[in-house]
C-alpha cells in the first residue's frame, strides 16, 4: 500500500467524518435516543439493558450503545464522544476497501473506489451521527471481504474472521449482520457453480464457535434477565415485523428506494445505471472476480432491503462499498458525456432550489457556500476529460465546508437543545417544579434535557396539572396550546424550528420570574 495514499485516506476521514462532530447538536429523531439510551447506562451503571427516557429500549442490541459509552468515557458525555467510535467505523470502512482492493486490483483503483465511497452523501450523513448502521456497515464489509478472501485463497482463517465480524454485526443490528454476508456468499457461490465444494472446507465448527462466543455473552445476560419483554420486543418486533409489516413512522411503499435513490448515493447516482448497463453488456467482464462479487454483493443488498416491508435510506448502507467499486470501475472507462451532462443538469438545479430555500428561509448566507465546490466540480468534469477526480473532490470538499461551517452556522438556529436546557436551567432553579410534555414528544429535548424522565401527558391530565398549587413546567409545540382552552397558564418560552413552520412553546402556572424564585 502507498503510504502517501493511506496518509490523504486518514486525513480526509478524519477531517470529514470525525473531527467536525461536536460543531452541532444531535439530530431527532433517532440520534438523540441512542445518545440518551448510553448517557443512561452511564447515569444507571447497567451495562446489560438499554433504557431510553428511563424505559426499556429493545429496539437494537448492545453493542452501539458500548461504543457511546466508551466515547463518553474517553471525552466526556456530548455530540463528539457519543460519535467518535462511531464515525471511525466509517474510516475503517473506507481503509478497509482500501486495504482490499490493493491486494487485487492496481494501488490507483482501490485509491479512487475509496474515495468515491467516502464522498457519497449518506456514507458521510450516517457517519456523522451516533446510530449503529455505519458500524454495521463497517462489519458487515468486513465480513463480505474476508469471505472472499477465504475462498479465492483457500484460508480457514480468513473464513474465520468472516464469522467473527459477522458476530460483531449481530451485536449491533441483530441476526441481519449473519444473515445479509450469509445470503451474499451463497448467491456468489452458486453463480460461481462452486457452492457444494466450498461449503465443504469451509470451518463450520470453528467459525461458529466464534461467532456464538461473540452474541452469546450479552444475548443470554439480557434474556436471563428480562425473558420474554428482550424476545417480544427484540426478536418479534423489531426483527420479524420490521421485515414482514408496517411500523408505525416507517414508509414501505415498493418505490420508496427509487424515489430515494438520487439523493442517497449522490453524487455518483447517475454514473451507477450507466456502469451496471456496461457490465451486463460485456460478458468479458465477469472474469473480473472483484467486479463479479461487488455486483453479487450490491444487488442482493439491495433486493433484500426491497423486499422488506418496512424501508429507510440507511439501509442500504452496506451495499455503498459495492457500489463505489462498480462506479469507480465505470468511470476508469467512461467513454460518453452523458452522465456527465445528466449530473450537472440535477446539480445546478438543487443548487439553485438550494439557493431559493436558504434564502426563504433567511438563514447566514455563509452556510450556503458548501453548494459552490460540488457544482464547481461537476461543471470542471464536463470541460475535462476526467469526470472522477473533479466529481469526487468538489463534493468532498463541499462536505467538508458544510460541516464545518454551515452545520455550525445553523446551530443558534435550533430550537429544541435550546428549548431543552433552558428548562433544565429552570428546573435546576425550581427544584420542585414538574416537567412534562402536553401530547407531544422530543428526543432531543429528552436528551439536552437530563434530569430525569419526562412524560407526555394528555390534554386532560396538564389541565389538571396547571389547576393545581405545585408548580410545573409544559413543553409542546404551540399548535397544541389551542387544546388548553380554558385553562389558565402563562408562556416562559417560544423558539422556532429550524425546518418546520411550528415553534416549540414552554408554558407553566407560574409567571417566570415566579419560577425562578422557587429554588
Amino acid at each position: 500500500m502507498n503510504r502517501k495514499n493511506v496518509f490523504i485516506l486518514v486525513i480526509l476521514s478524519l477531517i470529514l467524518l470525525v473531527f467536525p462532530n461536536g460543531f452541532y447538536s444531535a439530530f431527532d429523531k433517532d440520534e438523540p435516543k441512542y445518545l440518551e439510551a448510553a448517557y443512561e447506562m452511564v447515569k444507571t451503571g447497567d451495562y446489560i439493558t438499554p433504557y431510553y427516557n428511563y424505559e426499556y429500549r429493545f429496539d437494537k442490541p448492545i453493542l452501539i450503545y458500548w461504543l457511546i459509552v466508551l466515547g463518553y468515557k474517553v471525552f466526556g458525555v456530548g455530540e463528539f464522544g457519543g460519535r467518535f467510535l462511531v464515525s471511525f467505523c466509517g474510516l475503517l470502512t473506507v481503509f478497509l476497501i482500501y486495504w482490499w482492493l490493493c491486494r487485487w486490483k492496481s494501488e490507483k483503483f482501490a485509491f479512487w473506489s475509496s474515495l468515491v465511497l467516502l464522498s457519497l452523501l449518506d456514507f458521510i450523513i450516517m457517519s456523522s451521527v451516533a446510530m449503529p448502521d455505519i458500524v454495521l456497515t463497517f462489519f458487515i464489509t468486513a465480513s463480505l471481504i474476508f469471505f472472499f478472501e477465504g475462498y479465492h485463497r483457500k484460508s480457514s482463517n480468513f473464513y474465520r474472521l468472516a464469522f467473527l465480524f459477522s458476530g460483531l454485526a449481530t451485536l449491533t443490528k441483530g441476526p441481519v449482520g449473519l444473515v445479509l454476508p450469509g445470503i451474499v456468499a451463497v448467491v456468489y457461490l452458486i453463480l460461481r457453480r462452486d457452492l457444494t465444494k466450498t461449503f465443504k472446507t469451509i470451518p463450520w465448527f470453528s467459525g461458529f464457535a466464534i461467532y456464538f462466543a461473540i452474541i452469546l455473552p450479552w444475548y443470554g445476560a439480557v434474556l436471563y434477565k428480562h425473558g420474554y419483554q428482550f424476545f417480544k420486543d427484540f426478536i418479534i418486533f423489531h426483527n420479524i415485523q420490521r421485515f414482514t409489516g408496517k411500523i408505525p413512522g416507517h414508509p414501505t411503499e415498493w418505490w420508496y428506494y427509487l424515489a430515494n435513490y438520487f439523493w442517497i448515493f449522490l453524487p455518483y447516482s447517475l454514473f451507477f445505471p450507466f456502469a451496471v448497463y456496461r457490465i451486463f453488456k460485456e460478458k468479458r467482464v465477469w472474469g473480473d472476480n472483484i467486479l463479479e462479487y461487488s455486483t453479487v454483493w450490491f444487488f442482493v443488498i439491495f433486493l433484500f432491503f426491497q423486499i422488506a416491508h418496512t424501508k429507510l435510506a440507511h439501509y442500504l448502507l452496506p451495499s455503498f462499498p459495492a457500489f463505489a467499486v462498480i462506479t469507480t470501475w465505470y468511470l476508469f472507462r467512461l467513454d460518453t458525456k452523458l452522465p456527465l451532462y445528466l449530473t450537472a443538469f440535477l446539480f445546478t438545479t438543487l443548487a439553485l432550489a438550494g439557493g431559493v430555500f436558504w434564502s426563504m428561509k433567511q438563514w447566514p448566507i455563509k452556510g450556503l457556500l458548501f453548494i459552490v465546490l460540488p457544482l464547481l466540480g461537476v461543471w470542471w468534469a464536463v470541460w475535462s476529460r476526467d469526470a472522477l477526480r473533479p466529481i469526487t473532490a468538489g463534493f468532498i470538499a463541499g462536505m467538508i465546508l458544510f460541516k464545518w461551517v454551515t452545520l455550525s452556522s445553523l446551530e443558534p438556529l435550533r430550537a429544541k437543545p435550546y428549548v431543552a436546557r433552558k428548562v433544565a436551567e429552570m428546573k435546576k432553579g425550581c427544584k420542585e417544579c414538574k416537567v412534562v410534555f402536553l401530547d407531544y414528544s422530543s428526543p432531543e429535548i429528552v436528551y439536552y434535557y437530563r434530569l430525569g424522565k419526562l412524560e407526555s401527558l394528555p390534554v386532560s391530565k396538564v389541565k389538571n396539572l396547571l389547576k393545581g398549587g405545585k408548580p410545573v413546567l409544559v413543553i409542546t409545540r404551540e399548535n397544541r396550546l389551542k387544546r388548553l382552552k380554558g385553562a389558565k397558564f402563562y408562556e416562559l418560552m417560544r423558539k422556532k424550528e429550524l425546518l418546520p413552520n411550528h415553534s416549540v412553546v414552554v408554558i407553566s402556572n407560574y409567571p417566570g420570574e415566579k419560577i425562578h424564585g422557587r429554588g
